[in-house]
């Protein structure tokens, strides 16, 4: 019986020492785990996270049938908060639709500092119409639209070519989906 004891101490001991161990794990994850996904350039900020998204389509160059998964930034809010403070590598996938109710027929300043990458800006008119691609750098705090539209694209530069929107694209955001 007394060996039986003994056997039944170290696995107790060994028990007791996995979940310390987990425990302490845990709470290491909890306490480093946003900072390593801020060095890393994931982070989203509350502001973009908490944006309807949807699901857009388009039509490229091409004729081509073109999909986009996007955050849409609908108020006035929204808009201004825009991609700012969107790390680097989460960039490389996110796209922003800037969604007035009404065509914009003067000049509309969309912010642009805070942002970890240069950006591209599809402008689009009421028709569906990309009539402008702009570049944004990552020092500017700002940049214009002086041409009449009632939606923008905002990704990173690169991003809206990969995926086939350009200038003479038809994107048609009246037919924009949303999910979740």
């Amino acid at each position: 019986m007394k060996a039986l004891k003994t056997v039944k101490r170290p696995i107790t001991t060994t028990l007791v020492a996995i979940v310390v161990i987990g425990i302490a794990y845990v709470i290491g994850a909890f306490l480093t785990g946003p900072v390593s996904v801020r060095a890393g350039g994931g982070l989203i900020p509350t502001a973009v996270l908490d944006m309807p998204c949807g699901i857009l389509s388009a039509t490229d160059t091409t004729g081509n049938a073109v999909i986009l998964l996007v955050r849409i930034a609908e108020t006035t809010e929204a808009r201004k908060a825009g991609l700012n403070g969107v790390g680097a590598k989460a960039l490389d996938t996110m796209v922003l639709l800037y969604a007035h109710s009404k065509p914009q027929s003067t000049r509309v300043r969309y912010e642009t500092g805070g942002i970890r990458a240069p950006l591209q800006l599809a402008v689009i008119d009421e028709l569906g119409n990309v009539v402008v691609v702009k570049k944004a750098s990552t020092t500017a705090s700002s940049i214009y639209v002086t041409e009449k539209h009632q939606w923008v694209l905002a990704a990173k530069e690169g991003l809206l070519a990969k995926l086939g929107i350009v200038k003479g694209s038809i994107v048609t955001p009246d037919d924009l989906r949303r999910i979740g």
